[in-house]
């Protein structure tokens, strides 16, 4: 991907033929910002970006304190500082756009004000980031030299994270926006902030420490680079420190490529893939439109199928078949998703960043205000706005989507089955075998042979996904949390025993097959169960009908030990739930109803579990509900489900 173009004379050629690059118009070419304000296809858009700043004009901007930023150290949580912290890149976002797209100074002031404030902060890394030892990515960080436990950064030793580098990228395409305004009416701020991008980021990826983004394992690097060359390509004048840069930052970047499966399967999760495609596209603009270098990404497979991997996980809307740490509801990376489409020529991915558009735009206009607990901030600062306006025009016309019935995504051996190709309509299914080591991927839950069941674009037996992140998140205790436990997925426990995380914990001999007009899952999930399973099987199949809309889950039990307890939970969004006499149960949707019959298995009890996450919150309400089923005959060791539309 970027080797051939990592090459001193090839960059130095392209700068001096892109002397003159401008990505975006200046607040002063008026003429381009007075035709993104009056695109019909960027209305809904336009005011909503507006309405927010509005809303800012009489407000005061977040504190961000020392003990705040002590929370994390103290008592695990990264919650109560970050949200400050992201709404103030947020605000700041909509401000500028906001005056960019009026220039009559009305917003000026505000910027100013946030503008001082960012500049004020201590640390531009977030606490959970600063801290060696405290996060999977925060490697090769020496401990404080004062005291371990200290909380609170040490001076000169910030760690150069996802948000140090995107706090650079905003306030570099601010300068850039804005640059007339503010030297003609700040000129000390405009250079000010110029110094500290330098000074908090581009000299710390000049200097000698290591990162651990560098490593290229995972969307930390994609989104840490194309910010960091982005804030360089507008503030970096001398054109042969920018190609050292550059330079530097290809060299993870191709790292992080070459991670990637040759299907494009992107093992964090969707959530995670709307972060690296979107920051992968980036970087690859930035390097074809400043550098002049054709990195011929349209003939480059990979690259294809890792754009278009996210397609058959929609499941209608904003709503992904989510799984380990990802989100059913996920903010797209409209104008960078809508980059790469256009860098590969996909209608499709054209047409799923197109649908997301108008919906984003009309629930920000509807509630502009502040609100807390909101997870959509980093999705909408300035590097996303800009793009949103001058990248997804061309895009708003694409065809409709349609789904393949059956997919199977071998990397992350993952199955995908409908009964309809529209996205939101009919049954779907969603099931993986996987593997509950972190080595694999550091985001994982215990969760090997869970599936998940859609019903005309509602989420009916559920994955309860991605909690809010905290202290205990990515530490030794990150398995007890029972969403991330096997027994907060749909997978049984077997002689009381649950999955255990680590090595060798994975699905063996995994077999998908497309059998007419059924798609079929097999799996053994004993590896999952015991360190050493040798003869034990933990047989589970599951077989999705496409002609008649019917799955079936199959579970065999074959141990070294009597079977004494089998028990097979289905977690099930809040709607309701009715136990019929034959020992069925009809789980309501909107429109049509679910039938869950049981083979050698009796419901035990249905429970509402109480919601007390607040990223749970905002996805799924204040409840979910537990079916819990148990072994009718323990001596057949053979256990079912027909699930299917009433």
């Amino acid at each position: 991907m970027f080797k051939d173009a990592m090459k001193i004379e090839r960059l130095l050629e392209g700068l001096q033929k892109n002397k003159d690059w401008k990505p975006f118009p200046g607040i002063e070419e008026r003429d381009r910002w007075k035709a993104v304000a009056e695109d019909p296809d960027l209305e809904i858009p336009v005011e909503a970006i507006i309405a927010v700043a509005d809303t800012l004009l009489d407000e005061q901007v977040d504190p961000l304190t020392g003990t705040m930023y002590m929370n994390f150290m103290t008592n695990g949580d990264r919650v109560f500082y970050e949200e400050n912290y992201f709404r103030r890149r947020y605000e700041l976002s909509h401000l500028v756009i906001a005056e960019c797209l009026t220039a009559k100074g009305t917003y000026l002031p505000k910027i100013i004000d946030y503008l001082w404030e960012i500049l004020g902060e201590i640390s531009w890394c977030v606490p959970a980031h600063n801290f060696a030892g405290q996060h999977d990515m925060v490697m090769f960080k020496q401990a404080n030299p004062w005291k371990e436990d200290d909380p609170l950064p040490v001076p000169g030793d910030d760690y150069l994270d996802l948000f140090a580098c995107e706090t650079a990228a905003t306030l570099a395409e601010t300068c850039y926006l804005l640059k007339h305004s503010l030297l003609e009416t700040v000129p000390s701020l405009y250079h000010r902030i110029h110094g500290e991008i330098d000074r908090r980021t581009l000299q710390l990826l000049e200097g000698p420490k290591l990162y651990g983004w560098y490593l290229g394992r995972n969307n930390w690097t994609a989104w840490c680079a194309h910010n960091l060359l982005l804030a360089a390509c507008y503030t970096v004048e001398d054109e042969r420190r920018l190609v050292s840069l550059a330079l530097k930052l290809m060299v993870p970047m191709q790292r992080f490529f070459d991670t990637i499966e040759p299907s494009g399967a992107c093992i964090e999760g969707p959530g995670y893939w709307v972060v690296s495609a979107g920051r992968l596209a980036g970087f690859v603009s930035l390097v074809e439109d400043r550098f002049g270098i054709d990195l011929k990404v349209r003939e480059n497979e990979k690259f294809r199928h890792f754009g278009e991997h996210i397609l058959p996980l929609n499941i209608g809307g904003d709503l992904f078949v989510n799984f380990a740490d990802g989100s059913l509801k996920l903010d797209l990376d409209q104008g960078l998703l809508s980059r790469y489409a256009g860098l590969i020529g996909s209608e499709q991915l054209a047409s799923l960043v197109s649908d997301d558009i108008d919906r984003l735009a009309a629930r920000k206009r509807a509630n502009p205000g502040r609100a807390r607990g909101r997870n959509d901030y980093a999705r909408q600062f300035l590097v996303h706005l800009t793009r949103l306006l001058f990248w997804t025009p061309e895009n708003r016309n694409a065809a409709p989507r349609t789904c393949e019935k059956s997919v199977w995504l071998a990397d992350m051996q993952m199955m995908i089955a409908r009964s309809d190709e529209r996205p939101g309509t009919g049954l779907m299914l969603g099931a993986i075998a996987g593997s509950n080591d972190p080595e694999v991927n550091h985001h994982s839950h215990n969760d090997v042979g869970h599936f998940s069941v859609y019903l005309d674009g509602e989420p009916m037996i559920i994955d309860l996904g991605q909690g809010a992140y905290s202290r205990s998140t990515f530490t030794e205790t990150r398995y007890d949390m029972w969403h991330i436990s096997s027994k907060g997925h749909n997978v049984p426990s077997i002689n009381g025993q649950l999955q255990y995380a680590g090595e060798g914990a994975a699905a063996r001999d995994v077999i998908y097959e497309r059998d007419g007009t059924s798609s079929i899952l097999s799996l053994d999930a004993s590896p999952a169960y015991f360190k050493t399973p040798g003869a034990v099987r933990i047989q589970r199949e599951i077989i999705f009908s496409h002609e008649t809309a019917e799955i079936q889950i199959n579970d065999d039990i074959s141990l070294r030990e009597d079977l004494r307890a089998f028990e097979l939970p289905l977690h099930v969004s809040d709607r309701e739930i009715a136990v019929q006499e034959d020992g069925s149960c009809l789980i309501a949707g909107e429109k049509r109803t679910l039938v869950v019959t049981p083979d050698n298995l009796r419901i035990k009890g249905v429970e509402p579990v109480e919601i007390t996450d607040p990223r749970h919150l905002e996805v799924w309400g204040s409840r979910v509900f537990r079916i819990l089923f148990e072994a009718d005959d323990l001596a057949r060791a053979s256990f079912g489900l027909k699930i299917k539309v009433q």
